[in-house]
């Protein structure tokens, strides 16, 4: 599959519907992979009975109370419009389980699906994107088209700004423990911390919601960290709320900084500090990318698109008290 994917310009996950689902691919590709599989002497299995296209895609994400996913869906939702599909959003309320159930029921009504930060094991997602076209979001795979956050750059401008303002023992509270991006985020804070002679001291992990940020809270004080950075905007949210009922102060007794950049970080009292990537443009990218999928066109070189992010320098830090 890999073979034919490079030789006719697709994905290999295109080639792979093209002879399992052979109604998912656009008549002009399919007819040229089944003529290459063919040649190289693959048995190909009878012709499924042709299923319409929907009109529609499918997104499913972990949580729509998170801003950064309702940011996410309203881009994609209005790129889809631009290109004539309505978008279907669904959410997994962070399980697992019923991220896999959701996935089975959507694709049966969309011509291709975006998983944002999927929870899925590698060998269901394998599966999905046999089944249907599919693009990932904040989480990669091999041979499945996916956009991900580059965590690295601004966690690295995260601790080095820590760091210039005298901090020297940072925490960083964890998200879910099956998240991409928690891992990518928390392997960078490790690195970055050691290189710059710091400790740093990974709490949780902790629901990624307000709630969870109010838990880390009081057990980074009881670390006696000056500075805190949580895996989202959200949870340093709940740190703030928590610490400002201790009495606490942000940034004067402690700085905290969060990750996404959601549209309240700049209004939060104080205004938060925060890693951004551009939301807007990941949502936009998604549905062009997936719609090029569905026309069983490759996408972008080597199937995955890291896109940077940086700091954004607001009013919850500060110079270390």
């Amino acid at each position: 599959m890999n073979e034919i994917a490079t030789r006719l310009g697709v994905s290999a996950s295109t080639v792979s519907r093209a002879l399992r689902h052979p109604e998912l691919v656009r008549e002009e590709t399919r007819v040229e992979i089944i003529k290459a599989a063919t040649m190289a002497g693959y048995q190909t299995p009878p012709a499924l009975a042709a299923r319409p296209r929907t009109g529609c895609i499918g997104m499913l994400v972990p949580d729509l109370e998170n801003p950064f996913f309702t940011t996410l869906a309203r881009a994609a939702m209005n790129e889809g419009r631009r290109h004539g599909y309505s978008l279907i959003i669904a959410d997994s309320n962070e399980d697992p389980l019923g991220e896999s159930e959701i996935a089975a029921l959507t694709g049966k009504r969309v011509d291709g699906l975006i998983l944002v930060s999927s929870r899925l094991r590698d060998d269901d997602l394998q599966k999905t994107a046999q089944d249907m076209p599919l693009l990932l979001v904040n989480r990669e795979l091999a041979d499945v088209p996916s956009l991900l956050i580059d965590n690295e750059p601004g966690m690295g401008q995260a601790v080095e700004h820590l760091a210039a303002l005298g901090h020297q023992s940072v925490a960083y509270v964890e998200g879910p423990p099956t998240s991409w991006s928690n891992r990518q985020r928390r392997q960078s804070f490790e690195a970055v911390t050691r290189a710059n002679g710091i400790e740093g001291l990974l709490l949780g992990p902790y629901p990624p919601r307000f709630d969870g940020g109010v838990q880390a809270a009081d057990v980074a004080v009881a670390r006696g960290v000056s500075a805190i950075i949580a895996y989202n905007d959200v949870m340093a949210f709940g740190i703030m709320s928590r610490l400002s009922g201790r009495g606490i102060a942000v940034p004067g007794e402690m700085s905290v900084l969060g990750f996404d950049d959601v549209p309240s970080a700049s209004i939060w009292s104080p205004p938060l500090t925060t890693v951004s990537a551009s939301t807007t443009s990941i949502g936009k990218s998604a549905v062009s990318n997936l719609v090029r999928l569905i026309d069983g066109k490759a996408v972008y070189p080597e199937d995955h698109l890291r896109l940077p992010s940086h700091l954004v320098v607001r009013g919850s830090t500060a110079t270390r008290s």
